[in-house]
């Protein structure tokens, strides 16, 4: 009867133990997380209608899709390039406040991941209020919010972006291999309209 009182008091030393070791393994992987986030406080420059660049890093915002530079919206007064639209829009807001952008993930063209804020405010989320954007997954109710005001891309005809790239079986337009890359790839896409 006493081996067994040892077994099971083993056994149950083990599985605490065993236990105590994920938890350690559990907050070192919290904090190297953590540590891999990174902050920027700019200065940013705009690239197009959901991508910034600071200090030579291509930051993409999450939780949104920006019309296309090329990308034609259609209104009562005739069509438009949105995607110049929500460029300038970006850059308007951007001027008018000091914006913190974290993230810690590169997507396929090695682009931050990251979300802004100013204060309070989510700059994604204020793109996405304003109509210049399509949302996605936290920003479904500001984006909603802009459909009922008809605000921005919501008051005119539009493809949404992916739709469009994929019509143009064209991934995002991201510059991925320097300027002249880009220049070239927008010159055709004009050429090809």
């Amino acid at each position: 009867m006493g081996g067994n009182v040892a077994v099971v008091r083993r056994r149950l030393r083990d599985a605490l133990v065993g236990l105590c070791m994920l938890a350690l393994a559990l907050l070192i992987i919290a904090k190297l997380e953590q540590e891999a986030s990174i902050d920027l406080g700019g200065p940013f420059q705009v690239v197009d209608g959901d991508t910034l660049s600071s200090n030579g890093n291509r930051l993409r915002l999450l939780g949104i899709d920006a019309p296309e530079l090329g990308q034609q919206c259609i209104s009562g007064q005739g069509s438009y390039d949105c995607g110049v639209s929500a460029r300038d829009g970006l850059a308007a807001m951007l001027d008018r406040a000091d914006w913190v952008c974290e993230g810690g993930r590169q997507d396929k063209y090695r682009r931050l991941l990251v979300r802004c804020a100013s204060g309070r405010t989510d700059l994604a989320e204020e793109l996405a209020r304003r109509g210049l954007v399509v949302a996605e997954d936290d920003y479904l109710a500001a984006e909603a919010e802009a459909r009922a005001g008809q605000r921005g891309i919501w008051n005119v005809t539009f493809e949404k972006p992916s739709d469009w790239r994929r019509a143009r079986q064209l991934d995002e337009m991201e510059p991925d291999d320097g300027f002249m890359a880009f220049a070239i790839e927008r010159i055709g896409a004009w050429w090809r309209n």
